[in-house]
């Protein structure tokens, strides 16, 4: 299964990071996945195989970017539609 991630989710990890801190927020999605810790701001890129094993929850839902886009990926079937006018 594909993981499903957006810009401003805040994902807990399995594991602390050295500052204490187990959630981290989405900065960069692309191949690989930008985090920010926020305890202490240090960024990280980790791919998607890698943070699909270490993360343990989804705290927070990042905004979406477009809904008509989201919906032809997540397949609420308005979105498709909306988007040509038809």
């Amino acid at each position: 299964m594909a993981l499903d991630v957006r810009m401003g989710d805040v994902i807990e990890m399995r594991k602390p990071h050295p500052c204490g801190e187990r959630a981290w927020t989405v900065v960069r999605v692309g191949a690989d996945i930008g985090l920010r810790c926020n305890g202490c701001e240090r960024r990280i890129l980790m791919d998607r195989p890698t943070l699909h094993r270490r993360a343990k929850t989804l705290l927070e839902r990042g905004e979406a970017v477009d809904p008509a886009i989201e919906g032809a990926l997540f397949g609420s079937g308005s979105g498709a539609e909306e988007a040509t006018g038809a």
